[in-house]
């Protein structure tokens, strides 16, 4: 990677703040939700009626899992800078911090099913992970859209084309393989009642992001990168690191509690609408990945496109081999029919988008469209499955 991508990083890593400053939570915000989280846990502990607590555990859960992951993104970006990193790293530690919603949502969700036997709660942890995925491609093509209008395409940013396209090819195989030994299982006669990726596997998605990482920081990049800025005290930046994180952690804990509730006591009223595990799935991939992620989308607007794209493709990357991979080595992820069809539509949609940015370097209002209508047709599918 030479200078000039360099600070194109560095210059998106300050066009990030720019469009978080304008969100930036105001007093009134935090005494008003903060209200909200502790009439709910009064509810909650003292038995309520469960709808009220759902709704408000739903509520409350998303908004921590935004606002917080800001203060732990500040924090560890202004900790880079006073532990001497490059811009571009901060710009990985704060994209990292903008993923930990999803990974402790999908990880408590996890732990609780593996710890009570609920395969419902396995199958809803690792399906949130691939469908947070799959949520960051539907805001990428309305990110293409908003891109597009009034102009014939976008370019791609140079930067975006040549770091990651590398690293999508070994996703899709990853998957792909991950794909092919859930079907050999399936259909062996001698396969285990409920088989299981195995952990090393796992352990391999997670090394190959570390790895990728580690590429990203060596030669040229060392040598020619700004150093980040630290804008808050060592003192402030560990507070908010730590605030954060704390908040992220309660978010998982609302929201996979909420969720749990929510198909244990309504379980016949949501398998009228559809896949119960799915739908649950959904509302945590959501929770996870549309308020953090959703800022790309303001990016866009401001004509950021360098920032939307590069945030955008790089989450699906995360998600997909840190948070899964991180996820598997602790609890072995299931490969039943549901976790195999959406790993299938990742690797596929993930195909897709590398054609497009491939074929001319450019993405136009049709492809955005397509990415948008397979996304669509893909949460329709999953919904609309057999019931369980």
């Amino acid at each position: 990677m030479g200078v000039t991508q360099i600070e194109q990083s560095i210059a998106n890593h300050d066009q990030y703040h720019g469009v978080r400053d304008s969100l930036v939570a105001s007093r009134k915000e935090i005494v008003f939700f903060l209200g909200l989280l502790i009439f709910y846990f009064y509810l909650r502990l003292s038995g309520f009626e469960p709808v009220v607590v759902i709704i408000l555990g739903l509520i409350g859960g998303v908004w921590l899992a935004f606002r917080p992951s800001e203060w732990a993104v500040e924090g560890m970006e202004s900790a880079a800078g006073h532990l001497g990193l490059t811009a571009y790293v901060a710009g990985m530690v704060s994209s990292l911090a903008s993923n930990m919603p999803e990974a402790v949502i999908s990880g408590i969700a996890a732990f609780n099913g593996w710890s009570t036997g609920n395969q419902d709660l396995l199958d809803i942890a690792v399906l949130s992970v691939l469908i947070a995925a799959g949520f960051n491609m539907l805001l990428l093509g309305i990110t293409i859209i908003i891109s597009t209008r009034g102009k014939d395409d976008m370019a791609v940013p140079e930067e975006a084309i040549k770091k990651d396209s590398v690293l999508i090819r070994w996703t899709i195989v990853a998957l792909l393989s991950m794909f092919a030994l859930g079907i050999l299982d399936m259909v062996s006669p001698d396969a285990p009642m409920n088989p299981r990726f195995p952990p090393v596997a796992s352990f391999v998605l997670f090394l190959s992001y570390i790895i990728y990482a580690a590429a990203l920081t060596t030669g040229d990049v060392v040598e020619d990168a700004t150093k980040a800025k630290a804008s808050h005290s060592r003192r402030t930046s560990a507070i908010l690191s730590v605030m954060g994180f704390i908040g992220i952690f309660f978010a998982g804990e609302i929201l996979t509690h909420s969720v749990d509730v929510l198909i244990t006591d309504y379980n016949d009223g949501i398998g009228l609408i559809g896949n119960r595990v799915a739908i649950a799935a959904l509302i945590l991939g959501a929770a996870g990945a549309l308020p953090e992620h959703g800022i790309a989308l303001i990016a866009a607007t401001k004509g950021k496109v360098g920032l939307a794209v590069g945030n955008l493709i790089g989450g699906v990357l995360q998600i997909v081999l840190l948070v899964m991979g991180g996820i598997g080595i602790f609890v072995a992820i299931p490969l039943d029919r549901y976790v195999l069809f959406q790993i299938m539509v990742i690797a596929g949609s993930l195909w897709f988008l590398k054609r497009a940015i491939t074929d001319d370097h450019k993405l136009d209002f049709f492809e955005g469209a397509m990415i948008i209508l397979l996304q669509a047709y893909v949460f329709v599918l999953l919904i609309a499955g057999t019931p369980i």
